[in-house]
């Protein structure tokens, strides 16, 4: 049996199997309680404000999608994608009352953020630079908001994922991705929040942060500058656990995380729960001088 055997399976998840998880997750390690909850309210917005986002109907065929995926374009041109700024709006407002009551400090600025400054009109400039990936302009326009630019970053993010989500599902079943020559999501373009080992044969899966399609990648490369030179690969873990692992790439000074799949259904695998419970991976390998090649816990 070898690698790339069997189709790549996207991520089928609902809220019952988010909860479900993130209460084994606290179970299992009681101090993450707290995030795993934040997680499941989170989810549970964007689940329910995305079934009012329209089904985006595939706008190529199959070998159209072949053709791009290996001349390395995306599937979806996210700054062509139509986002109905009222309901964005309507979503990040939901976000922003879930991290108001589930962080542990108050945010500063949120209130007068809600009350004063999020309207629709406002928040399609942020929209459309968060899109064509214009953190200069993005950066720029957050001057004009009480909120940290971080804070508002997560918080547009958060609230485009659903939109992204809809569209990438169509375009997915149009694709094979099971071996895909590139780092960034072939469907969107985003980086990959972490990365799993196939259930079957092993073969290292990555999942876009921002619109949850997944792709597969040969073990042995940095997916954020490609390189290849096992002499500037290499990896860490907790003791007794390695099926969990940090791989760091000297080369560009970034790194990845990624699990072994639970053996089960992996399309059931919940990626960014994952991603929560292996923040002392994150801690191990910004202590070495590492930095996250993604920069949101959140997809």
């Amino acid at each position: 049996m070898k690698i790339g055997d069997f189709k790549l399976k996207q991520r089928r998840i609902n809220k019952s199997l988010v909860n479900r998880q993130a209460r084994a997750y606290a179970d299992s390690n009681p101090k993450l309680k707290g995030v795993m909850s934040l997680y499941r309210e989170v989810f549970s917005v964007q689940r329910k404000l995305s079934q009012r986002i329209p089904d985006r109907l595939p706008h190529l065929d199959e070998s159209q999608a072949f053709k791009l995926v290996e001349e390395g374009e995306t599937l979806i041109d996210t700054r062509e994608l139509p986002i109905d700024a009222a309901l964005a709006e309507e979503l990040m407002r939901e976000l922003a009352e879930v991290l108001r009551k589930k962080s542990e400090a108050p945010l500063e600025k949120l209130e007068e953020f809600l009350e004063k400054e999020l309207a629709a009109e406002g928040l399609r400039p942020l929209i459309d630079a968060f899109l064509e990936r214009d953190d200069e302009k993005f950066l720029g326009l957050a001057e004009g908001y009480s909120l940290e630019p971080a804070v508002l970053y997560m918080l547009t993010h958060l609230t485009l994922a659903p939109f992204m989500w809809k569209a990438a599902v169509a375009a997915t079943r149009k694709a094979d991705l099971d071996q895909v020559p590139k780092g960034r999501c072939p469907v969107c373009g985003d980086l990959p929040i972490m990365g799993f080992l196939r259930s079957e044969d092993g073969l290292r899966v990555l999942e876009c942060s921002l619109c949850g399609s997944r792709w597969g990648i040969p073990r042995i490369i940095c997916p954020f500058c490609m390189n290849v030179d096992q002499g500037k690969l290499k990896y860490i873990f907790a003791e007794g656990d390695e099926k969990r692992r940090a791989y760091l790439c000297e080369k560009c000074g970034r790194y990845l995380k990624v699990s072994t799949a639970p053996g089960e259904r992996d399309e059931e695998f919940v990626i960014p729960l994952e991603d929560l419970a292996t923040a002392h991976l994150d801690l191990a390998a910004e202590e070495k001088g590492y930095e996250r090649g993604c920069r949101t816990v959140f997809s």
